[in-house]
């Protein structure tokens, strides 16, 4: 029976494991290639400096390339585990300067015992162990081996380790940030699930007040509440939204006060047509009204006066102060709401100041490419 090529593709090629397999092969080999790369550049740049040209290649010379071709490797790859063991140990976050300090003392200590056993060991078997110190040729090469060599191989490894602390540091950054952001996410909709059931329970007490007074109003309440959480059911994920939707908003859920407080609460607008594209925090500028008049006397005797206007890059939310006598201290979750929405939104603060006389808020108003 013959195989298909496409069962051979199938088997050896798209098989899941022989892609693991043979992607873990391919990655070891590149690494004894380079690792070979490096001790042939290594040794032919020694080659040069002491001969003439490629005529001067003698037969011991091949044995001497591969040899140290296969002493780099062991030099190399050892060093490598080296730093893997540290790196478990020693967490180059926490303990970076012992972290450096341990692997410089255990890379050179490894390279000069890769080293003699290299070139001591066997001259040991062959009875070549003497050098003869007073030749030239001798003395250059134990300096070529040991000092030379340990430096240029301790060099090549910490380069290798700059590249892999750097990788490290790199990934280390995308999953902070990521973490950062879905930790911000999480605590965005947080803040959000406060603000949500706040407004709609104030909306149903001040129906429940109006629906036995007069149900006429009680209708038109009705109405003008629907659309106003409609508004919340739509807007209730978003971030931003630009401040001509949020005051369409602003303006139902005025109409609502104004049926259950009339002339006790006098609210004016100013905000410029052309600042309709610039963006804010839903739900905010309601928020900060909501929480005016609850904190607020709203009576005939004391109206309660709120403006609302732009200063520069804000819009400002200004009541005055009259506050309730309550023996119920305000917690002021509300208002921390506002100021951690805007702060996971943008660098602009919310400012707020309070007076003798009245409660100012500043919400950031910001552009599209905020």
């Amino acid at each position: 029976m013959i195989l298909s090529t496409e069962f051979l593709d199938r088997l050896f090629v798209q098989s899941p494991f022989m892609k693991k397999k043979f992607q873990f092969k391919h990655k070891n080999l590149l690494r004894y290639l380079a690792n070979t790369g490096i001790a042939f550049l290594i040794f032919w740049t020694f080659f040069f400096i002491h001969r003439t040209g490629l005529s001067d290649f003698e037969a011991a010379d091949v044995f001497r390339l591969f040899h140290n071709a296969l002493m780099v490797n062991v030099v190399l790859e050892g060093t490598r585990l080296i730093a893997k063991r540290l790196s478990r140990k020693y967490d180059w976050r926490e303990y970076g300067l012992r972290r450096f300090i341990y692997e410089w003392i255990s890379v050179q200590v490894y390279i000069l015992l890769v080293m003699v056993l290299f070139e001591i060991v066997p001259r040991l078997f062959l009875g070549q162990l003497a050098f003869d110190f007073q030749d030239p040729e001798a003395r250059r090469n134990v300096k070529e081996v040991f000092v030379f060599g340990s430096i240029i191989l301790l060099f090549v490894h910490f380069i290798r380790s700059g590249i892999y602390f750097y990788n490290q540091w790199h990934r280390y950054l995308m999953q902070s940030e990521k973490l950062k952001k879905e930790t911000i996410k999480v605590q965005f909709e947080s803040l959000k699930q406060q603000v949500n059931p706040h407004f709609l329970f104030n909306s149903l007490n001040a129906l429940s007040s109006l629906i036995y007074k007069d149900q006429d109003m009680a209708a038109k309440f009705v109405e003008q509440l629907s659309k106003v959480y409609r508004y919340v059911l739509e807007n209730k994920d978003k971030e931003l939204v630009t401040l001509h939707t949020e005051l369409d908003f602003i303006y139902s859920y005025l109409f609502l006060l104004k049926i259950r407080f009339r002339e006790n609460l006098q609210v004016n607008m100013n905000v410029p047509d052309h600042l309709h594209n610039h963006q804010v925090a839903p739900l905010t500028m309601q928020l900060l009204m909501e929480n005016a008049i609850k904190h607020n006397i709203v009576s005939r005797d004391e109206p309660l006066f709120i403006d609302v206007f732009v200063e520069g890059d804000y819009i400002i939310i200004k009541n005055n102060l009259q506050l309730r006598e309550s023996s119920e201290e305000s917690t002021g979750v509300g208002l921390k709401n506002i100021i951690n929405r805007y702060k996971f939104i943008t660098d602009k603060k919310v400012d707020v100041q309070v007076t003798a006389d009245n409660f100012i808020a500043k919400l950031p108003l910001l552009n599209k490419a905020a």
